[in-house]
């Protein structure tokens, strides 16, 4: 890069731009030498542990590469130090090393097209349909074709962009209700809901942690969220084994006010119905703080 001390020494540059970036580069140096400041290098192994690691996560070279802003070949010589005649790269510069090493293990430093678990993916595209979006119109909306967003749903695996951009859908729908101005619209709402609760997908305020919380166990009794048996709130005000998740979203409700109108804490509600307190305090309506409060 021109300007710089790698071009006055690699290039051979003797600009005026070169030879003053040269120039304050020699002078630094020479200050932290009379300090016992200077350490031109570190250990590369620190560095071709931290490569490996995300090579093993499936962050490969061209990425790290890109991620690090650093030349491919460097970052091959530095993924391979065993490679070649000589004894491979022991030390590297300080910045070099903190370049590679600031690089996270996660998705979001994975190549666009690179594969992760499906399972957020899959739970978020779930969540929004029990909430009454349509596949069409989530697809729609993900510039995609709705059979292939299916196959995002049933696959093991989708690609890093897939896995992005629906969870930027999810963030902009999850508190957002689907379209019901026609009476078309209103069907495929109808429709959505009563396919997710057929299949026992969840809705958005059961999870806690949407990528990691444990699967539920799927109820046995089918059901709309707008059903309401009586029978199955009375048991699980009695504390008779009903299971959060074994509710319909409307019963949810109503058996969180109950609970809360007779004094009951959020922690007390959610050991009873076998779920988490964070989830307790979500189904709770704006009335059960009356309750609260008292």
């Amino acid at each position: 890069m021109h300007g710089t001390r790698t071009a006055y020494v690699k290039d051979r540059c003797r600009c005026t731009d070169c030879t003053a970036a040269n120039t304050t580069a020699s002078c630094l140096a020479n200050r932290e030498r009379s300090y016992g400041r200077w350490q031109p290098y570190v250990d590369a192994h620190p560095v071709h542990e931290h490569i490996a690691a995300l090579r093993a996560a499936g962050i490969g070279v061209e990425r790290i590469a890109h991620l690090a802003d650093m030349a491919l070949s460097h970052i091959r010589e530095l993924a391979d130090p065993g490679l070649g005649d000589g004894p491979g790269t022991r030390r590297v510069r300080p910045a070099t090393a903190a370049r590679i090493l600031s690089i996270g293990i996660d998705d979001a430093n994975r190549a666009p097209h690179s594969r992760i678990d499906a399972t957020g993916t899959r739970r978020r595209l779930q969540a929004l349909i029990a909430t009454g979006w349509a596949l069409d119109l989530l697809a729609n909306r993900l510039g995609r074709r709705p059979t292939s967003l299916e196959r995002s749903m049933t696959s093991p695996s989708v690609t890093t962009r897939t896995a992005k951009d629906v969870a930027e859908l999810y963030e902009r729908l999850e508190n957002t209700p689907p379209p019901r101005r026609t009476g078309e619209q209103q069907a495929a709402t109808d429709a959505a809901r009563t396919h997710a609760a057929a299949q026992g997908w969840q809705p958005p305020l059961a999870w806690d942690d949407i990528d990691r919380d444990p699967t539920p166990e799927r109820s046995a009794r089918p059901h709309t969220p707008d059903d309401v048996d009586d029978i199955a709130i009375e048991r699980a005000l009695a504390g008779d084994g009903i299971r959060y998740n074994e509710l319909t979203p409307a019963e949810q409700e109503q058996v969180v006010h109950r609970l809360t109108e007779r004094g009951r804490s959020i922690r007390d509600i959610a050991a009873q119905l076998a779920t988490t307190k964070r989830t307790v305090s979500r189904r709770r309506t704006p009335k059960d703080a009356v309750h609260v409060g008292r």
